[in-house]
């Protein structure tokens, strides 16, 4: 009963740190440009009513459509109403979900190592960070680790049953992103590499070895329950099947941002390697350390050897795969570093059955590392949450940006000024920029420079089109340089007339 209530009381005090660190200041850092184009197909719902799936270049559906309910009820039902904090509550909340995921490992791993892996997860400067973040990737995560344990389950038990709550897992994925198309490759190859140990006894088991025979069956239900679920989503509840096909479509149009090119050991760089930056060193090295332990002393242990197998191969997978695709950005780690703390858990085996010396050091170890883990997660999240230095911060929206609708209202509002708008935009990669613009309504966006703006109040000209703008308007405009995103200038070109009053204004 005694140990019962620490167990309980560890549960509790990490799902109360995941959700202060997930939730606190939620609204703080200004917005980035994936969060801004999320909100705009969010806002389309919610006016509309309707969804139109882009395979070109967004992803599932599922994200706007669990935002939906909390945008209606803090009643933000429009473009102009959405606010950071309600878009980036469902994430946060899919953070909070995930630390408690563990749970559904207990039985195989045990207690202790569940708690391991739950306070990995909550304490996880990577997944703290984008968990406070409106992308999809949170709730992929969430997804993927709520559908790991019935494939795991499926794979020791082929049933019906368990193949249809498999299946609607991966049917939710596919719902969400298309990146889940990684996670069941990765899957699969643990499925093979447990199947394989089975059928030569590399693990104690007095059943009888199952035959592929026993999977079909059930693998087709999982395979329709899958495709009918993301069927569903994409289809407006099957009201428009055109969604369907753009669904398959697009594994082969998406069209991925150029500029996004890393190495093969950026993760690895990111990740585990230190880095001394902002004056002190990041590194999530204790879950990996934690992994290789985890790996050497549970294959020692024939109770936890088949775990060990599927949690190791699933995870190596994972991150071998995303490696070496050239396309790489932080948040794409999100389901890769979940699967990794849930294998570092196992390290718990290390010091279970060592003398009482050995078990306090671990246990120390741990803690000291729990504590800089979270440091950095307040380092991250905090003042340095939009700094580019912070390696987290993956081309963070400027905080000048931040500051300008505040100017804007305070121009408007200038006596004798009489109207900022229209408003136009020159040039593209111009988000989050619209999402500082919402509250004015009369907003034009050109690729190139068109000779009516000379005569507009307010002219953004994004860099590619910097030149050109200021040919035309050298003359009927004063230029106000502005920050738009790391490195990323944007020119605010203010008519002179309206320059005079301000300035005077600020004179008198």
């Amino acid at each position: 009963m005694h140990n019962r209530r620490l167990i309980i009381c560890a549960w509790l005090g990490i799902v109360i740190l995941a959700a202060f660190l997930r939730l606190n200041d939620l609204e703080q850092r200004p917005i980035h440009a994936d969060e801004a184009t999320g909100a705009r197909i969010l806002s389309n719902r919610l006016e509309a009513g309707t969804y139109q799936f882009d395979p070109q270049h967004f992803h599932g559906p599922l994200l706007s459509i669990t935002a939906a309910p909390i945008a209606h009820v803090v009643d933000e039902s429009s473009w102009a109403t959405l606010s950071k904090q309600t878009l980036r509550l469902g994430p946060a909340l899919s953070g909070i979900l995930l630390v408690l995921c563990p749970l559904l490992w207990h039985r195989h791993v045990g207690s202790n190592a569940a708690i391991i892996a739950a306070a990995l997860i909550g304490t996880s400067p990577l997944l703290v960070y984008y968990n406070r973040m409106y992308i999809h990737e949170s709730l992929l995560t969430l997804l993927a680790m709520l559908t790991l344990p019935a494939i795991y389950k499926l794979l020791r038990e082929p049933t019906l049953r368990i193949a249809l709550v498999a299946g609607l897992g991966i049917g939710l994925m596919f719902a969400t992103k298309e990146t889940f198309a990684i996670s069941i490759i990765a899957w699969l190859c643990a499925c093979c590499a447990y199947y394989l140990s089975y059928r030569i006894k590399w693990h104690n088991n007095d059943n009888e070895p199952l035959t592929l025979q026993q999977y079909l069956l059930p693998g087709l239900i999982c395979a329709s329950a899958a495709a009918m679920c993301a069927g569903f989503f994409y289809s407006n509840g099957f009201r428009s099947f055109i969604g369907i096909i753009d669904a398959v479509s697009t594994f082969f149009v998406y069209e991925s941002t150029a500029g996004h090119e890393k190495a093969a050991n950026y993760y690895f760089q990111l990740l585990i390697w230190p880095k001394h930056l902002l004056g002190q060193y990041w590194s999530e090295g204790l879950v990996g350390i934690l992994a290789v332990i985890g790996c050497l002393t549970a294959w020692r242990q024939s109770s936890q050897r088949r775990v060990l197998i599927f949690l190791a191969c699933t995870s190596i997978v994972h991150f071998a795969i995303y490696s070496m695709i050239g396309y790489k950005t932080p948040w794409l780690m999100l389901v890769p570093w979940a699967h990794a703390c849930l294998l570092a858990g196992l390290s718990v085996s290390a010091c279970i059955n060592h003398k009482a010396s050995i078990r306090i050091l671990y246990s120390g170890a741990l803690i000291i590392g729990l504590a800089y883990q979270t440091e950095q997660s307040l380092h991250a999240t905090g003042r340095y949450a939009s700094d580019a230095r912070n390696p987290y911060a993956y081309v963070p929206t400027s905080k000048d940006t931040e500051t300008l609708k505040t100017w804007l209202d305070i121009l408007a509002a200038t006596p004798g000024i009489e109207a900022v708008t229209p408003i136009a935009v020159i040039g593209n990669e111009y988000w989050p920029l619209p999402w500082y613009l919402k509250q004015f309504e009369t907003i034009g966006y050109w690729a190139n420079p068109e000779p009516l703006i000379t005569d507009l109040p307010i002219v953004f000209a994004m860099p590619s089109q910097n030149i050109a703008t200021e040919a035309l308007l050298n003359d009927s405009h004063t230029v106000l340089p502005r920050s738009l995103r790391a490195e990323v200038p944007v020119m605010l070109y203010l008519r002179n007339d309206i320059w005079k009053q301000w300035t005077g204004a600020g004179d008198e």
